[in-house]
């Protein structure tokens, strides 16, 4: 009797450590590459969402408005699917902007018309093409195979957000 009682704490205890070891595994990856990629991309897809509505009310042309829609509709979905890939993994996902893109949106919610529009656009294709850097980096070098696989299905839509951004920052600055 006292060897199956000496077996069932035996057990508990292996059982313990085993929880923490994940809890230990979990928070080495949250300190990896992979909450950096995370934390970057969710932060610059919450940007994305944020200066599109700041877009939407200050925006003078209408195909900035457009396009802003489309920037708060595509970035909302990406941000989605990450923060589920996120929470699969243990990661964590930030609530809320960091103090850069705060001030980045506190100024263009100081301007309007054609100056709001052209300073609008030239974010758009500046924060673009970080984040296409950012997703070719982990669609080629990631570690994690659901990022990596997130990053690669992702990497096509920024580089046509990319695109349209720098045609219509052309148009805007005429």
């Amino acid at each position: 009797m006292n060897t199956l009682i000496g077996y069932f704490f035996l057990g508990l205890l292996t059982l313990g450590l085993l929880a923490v070891m994940a809890r230990v595994a979990a928070s080495a990856a949250a300190d990896s590459g992979e909450q950096i990629f995370i934390n970057q991309t969710a932060t610059e897809g919450m940007a994305e969402v944020e200066m599109g509505k700041v877009a939407s009310d200050h925006a003078l042309s209408s195909e900035v408005r457009q396009f802003a829609a489309q920037m708060i509709s595509d970035h909302t979905k990406a941000n989605e699917e990450l923060e589920k890939i996120a929470s699969e993994k243990l990661l964590r996902v930030p609530k809320d902007l960091d103090a850069e893109h705060k001030a980045k949106i506190d100024i263009l919610r100081k301007k309007t018309g054609a100056e709001f529009d052209k300073s609008y656009m030239q974010a758009q294709v500046s924060d673009h093409d970080k984040m296409q850097q950012l997703l070719a980096a982990e669609a080629t070098n990631g570690k994690n195979a659901d990022l990596k696989k997130f990053a690669v299905k992702i990497l096509p839509t920024v580089r046509e957000h990319y695109q349209m951004a720098k045609e219509l920052e052309a148009k805007v600055e005429k």
